[in-house]
């Protein structure tokens, strides 16, 4: 009985050994069979254009007004009316955005009644100021003329100068208060300092406003500025009053500027220049906030040595402020993508200057590269 159950447990083990050794077989295969190359990742592509060369440079520009003004009351008071216009259908309305304006207009009024009160009262302490100054004067005069010729005391004149020189300073008192209370009535209407448009407005009749309250943003748009920065090498090529192109995308059209101011100073954020170019806008195309791109003729090229889509750019897994693009590159028979570091320069549209990083004519993928790694496969399509 002994010598069964050995033989029937060396059967058991052997069973067992070899049932290992074919699961291990089989695990073997099993991870050959997961390690398949992924499939390829559908990307499109485009080729790297030239960026400016000798013939220019393009920088990427704001749209500014001419002149802006932000209007605020200098009194307290409640809104009372805010001035009537005739709209664009020929309705009346209240004034609002996208109206014109005249120096010297009336916007809007305050409630003026206390204003009003305060001015009166300013003007009787006036009135009454001015009736002891002309007594005390007369007073003072007779006195003069008495001590002149023996008549008087001289204390008895020092008391009368005396009474008239604090006339003559009450008056002068009263006289301020009542300017200040005509000021303060006439600051209960907001008037337009300019020619220009409204921007924006802030207030509604029946509000309650305290003084410096902004109210009104008027703009003058008769000419504009485009605004851009440059870095300190190319500060050589532009000269106040040298006329330079704009290009504005939105409206698919070119205009001429003059420039008209280059910053002395560079900005300690971004290390440019800040430099405007007026341009005339007698139709009024042009507005406040759009994006135009100015272009340098002659300029030196500055290192731009190409011209990508903005939706190329990701950003890169290391450097936090740094960027990269993915390019397409062939090798034993399959398409790569490779990740390259690029140092962007200036947005223009939907394109970006890549100062650093690429070279015209390769090509550069422009859909699919969040998904893409360095390295990974790529199918292109169109």
């Amino acid at each position: 009985m002994r010598l069964s159950w050995n033989i029937g447990r060396k059967r058991l083990v052997l069973a067992g050994a070899g049932l290992a050794a074919v699961l291990a077989v089989a695990g073997t295969f099993a991870f050959k069979t997961k390690a398949v190359a992924p499939a390829p990742v559908p990307v499109r592509v485009v080729e790297v254009e030239a960026g400016a060369g000798a013939s220019g440079l393009r920088y990427s520009a704001s749209i500014k007004p001419r002149e802006q003004v932000e209007l605020a009351f200098k009194v307290n008071g409640y809104v009372r009316e805010i001035v009537s216009v005739k709209g664009p259908d020929g309705s009346v309305r209240e004034l609002r955005a996208g109206d014109q304006v005249s120096r010297g207009m009336v916007l809007a009024r305050l409630d003026d009644k206390d204003h009003a009160a305060f001015d009166r009262q300013a003007r009787a302490a006036q009135a009454e100021a001015k009736a002891a100054l002309t007594q005390t004067e007369k007073d003072h005069e007779r006195a003069h003329s008495l001590v002149a010729g023996g008549y008087l005391a001289r204390s008895e004149y020092d008391q009368a100068l005396a009474k008239f020189n604090a006339a003559r300073a009450k008056f002068d008192g009263a006289r301020a208060q009542r300017e200040q209370a005509d000021n303060q009535l006439a600051d209960s209407q907001l008037r337009s300092p300019m020619d220009g448009m409204v921007a924006s407005r802030t207030v509604e009749r029946g509000t309650l406003v305290a003084s410096g309250t902004k109210a009104f943003v008027l703009v003058d748009l008769s000419s504009v500025k485009a605004v851009f920065g440059v870095a300190d090498a190319e500060l050589a090529s532009i000269k106040p009053g040298s006329t330079l192109s704009v290009y504005v995308d939105a409206l698919s059209r070119g205009f001429k500027g003059r420039v008209t101011s280059v910053s002395p100073s560079a900005d300690s954020a971004n290390r440019v220049f800040d430099v405007e170019v007026t341009i005339p806008n007698a139709d009024g195309a042009l507005k406040d906030g759009m994006i135009a791109a100015v272009q340098l003729e002659g300029a030196p090229a500055a290192g731009a040595s190409a011209q990508v889509p903005l939706q190329a750019v990701v950003r890169q897994p290391g450097p936090p402020q740094g960027y990269m693009v993915f390019i397409v590159t062939e090798k034993d028979g399959r398409t790569l993508a490779q990740a390259r570091p690029v140092k962007l320069g200036d947005v223009s549209g939907r394109s970006v200057t890549v100062l650093e990083g690429l070279r015209p004519g390769e090509r550069v993928v422009t859909a699919g590269a969040a998904q893409l790694y360095d390295g990974a496969v790529v199918a292109i399509i169109p």
